[in-house]
């Protein structure tokens, strides 16, 4: 499902170092020696690690949240990221396009990752309406630069979801 969604090359990359669980959180830099005094950058309740910050941090999980209620699905978000990628398009598809709906964990992922990363390295950190807004707005562009008609909107878009 990585090499094969049609995001920019570098998230795809950033991607596969998740499902390989190498992305340098604090975790990581602590198991190379760089030894931190790990919290999460988002919720500052717990350490940084890499199925905590992608997938269980309560900022996170209000994205995650975003979209599946817009698709109106319950899904149960499992605790690794492999497990994520094998059953994203199985559980939320449902016989609709595809290739939208396969972009959504590497949106969530990367505006995850460039929040912390704004905190971490600049100080600057969004509310929670802004960081849903910059993944929303994320999704929109990626979609539009493969799948959209030039004249459609953004809340076309929404509404496929």
């Amino acid at each position: 499902m990585i090499w094969k969604t049609k995001i920019p090359y570098k998230v795809n990359c950033f991607t596969w170092l998740l499902a390989k669980e190498t992305v340098l959180t604090h975790e990581n830099l602590n198991k190379r020696g760089v030894h931190l005094c790990s919290r999460c950058f988002l919720c500052e309740e717990q350490g940084e690690t890499i199925n905590h910050l992608f997938l269980h941090c309560k900022w996170t999980t209000q994205l995650w949240q975003m979209f599946t209620n817009m698709r109106e699905i319950t899904w149960v978000k499992p605790g690794r990221i492999k497990e994520v990628l094998k059953c994203w398009n199985r559980d939320g598809n449902a016989g609709r396009k595809e290739e939208r709906w396969k972009m959504v964990p590497s949106c969530i992922w990367w505006t995850v990752w460039l929040e912390r990363n704004q905190r971490c390295h600049e100080g600057k950190q969004s509310n929670i309406q802004r960081f849903k807004l910059k993944c929303l707005a994320l999704y929109y562009f990626w979609c539009k630069q493969v799948v959209l008609d030039s004249s459609e909107v953004i809340s076309t878009n929404i509404d496929w979801l």
